[in-house]
């Protein structure tokens, strides 16, 4: 008999213990919310470029181009520390390598948040830093586009181009933001940089900590 109680003791704690498994393996997906989406935003997460031949292309990113991660205040009329630019701006930036136009792409799946998209009430905060070189024409801009599970575009917006002019003719980043609801449709979020060259030889459109911020309807 105290064989049999022994028997059902260790049988009820498996039982137990299963129990606690199947509500770990249960537990939601960590939250999209609150927190930036965008991965490697800031061209943190590789050793950049320390000259203008160089390229590195980002971890994170689907690039065309010499689309690139360079040090800040390298030589050659790169942003740099003292310049207009993010306060925590890191030790890198984007820049465009020696083409005349660059690009980078990222996909986030939306799937998580899916149920409370479906509400129309998450709203999104789009932002970057963008920029260019003294008084030429390069530039840079950021998009986010919302895509339904059909890969149809069903919203989005555009950050950018920061102008010679709004920038004072000073080499360096602007910080740009939009935000908006997060259409009822979307299944997942586009974000793709775009540098353009307009004079000289290396493309001097510039970026650094893009971000894509979901918000809970309170």
């Amino acid at each position: 008999m105290t064989h049999s109680y022994r028997y059902i003791a260790i049988a009820a704690i498996g039982t137990v213990m299963l129990g606690t498994m199947l509500v770990v393996s249960a537990a939601p997906a960590t939250s999209q919310f609150g927190r930036n989406l965008v991965v490697n935003g800031g061209a943190e997460a590789n050793v950049g470029a320390s000259s203008d031949t160089q390229i590195v292309k980002p971890s994170g990113w689907s690039t065309t181009g010499q689309f690139t991660a360079v040090q800040y205040g390298i030589p050659g009329g790169f942003p740099d520390r003292n310049g207009p630019g993010p306060k925590h701006r890191g030790k890198n930036d984007f820049e465009g390598g020696n083409v005349a136009r660059s690009t980078a792409t990222q996909t986030i799946s939306l799937r998580p948040s899916l149920a409370a998209i479906k509400t129309g009430t998450v709203r999104y905060t789009f932002s970057a830093w963008l920029g260019g070189y003294a008084d030429q024409d390069d530039h840079a801009t950021a998009t986010v586009t919302f895509r339904n599970a059909s890969g149809a575009s069903v919203g989005g917006t555009t950050l950018g181009p920061v102008t010679p002019q709004q920038r004072q003719d000073a080499t360096g980043l602007l910080y740009r933001s939009r935000s908006g609801l997060v259409p009822k449709a979307a299944t997942q979020a586009i974000v793709a940089i775009v540098f353009t060259r307009y004079e000289g030889t290396y493309n001097d459109g510039s970026a650094d900590n893009i971000s894509l911020v979901l918000t809970a309807a309170k």
